[in-house]
């Protein structure tokens, strides 16, 4: 990660772009944010809502500094991907307490395509320019609403 080289003698240490802290950052959103949501959601009653503007701030702040469109293409699908794992992983004591194993693997087939449609679907947005993330946002809570309608009756 950090490349070392010899200056007259001397060691100089080159820091790693900055670019590459916001993929790693936007990785572990993926990673920790349903986790934080889970008190919002139940709160407020609207995950749709809540989850896609906690995605959005990702994708503005994180995943939209990235270097180049393919990065930021990649890295939205690998944080949507990991946000739909994530969010299944908190609901398996729920699962368990079903009894039916196959529910977990029901909801990864579904959510997590989901997920990564809405992240791709706002990074799109917001690579033409910034402010259409507003668009996307409201595209990707519209799409979570219809997924959620239709879900119900697919994951029961």
């Amino acid at each position: 990660m950090m490349n070392i080289k010899m200056e007259n003698e001397k060691f100089k240490i080159e820091r790693p772009p900055a670019d590459i802290f916001f993929g790693i950052f936007a990785i572990l959103a993926g990673f920790v944010l349903p986790l934080i949501l889970i008190p919002i959601i139940k709160f407020t009653g609207y995950s749709e809502v809540v989850e896609e503007l906690a995605k959005a701030l990702v994708i503005l702040f994180l995943i939209l500094k990235l270097p180049n469109h393919r990065i930021q293409i990649l890295i939205g699908a690998a944080f949507g991907f990991l946000f739909g794992f994530s969010e299944n992983c908190l609901y398996l004591n729920q699962i368990f307490q079903l009894g039916d194993m196959s529910v977990f693997w029901q909801r990864f087939l579904w959510t997590v395509p989901m997920h990564i449609i809405t992240v791709l679907v706002m990074v799109f947005a917001g690579i033409s320019k910034k402010w259409l993330l507003i668009l996307g946002l409201i595209g990707a809570i519209f799409l979570h609403i219809i997924f959620n309608f239709f879900a119900v009756g697919l994951l029961v």
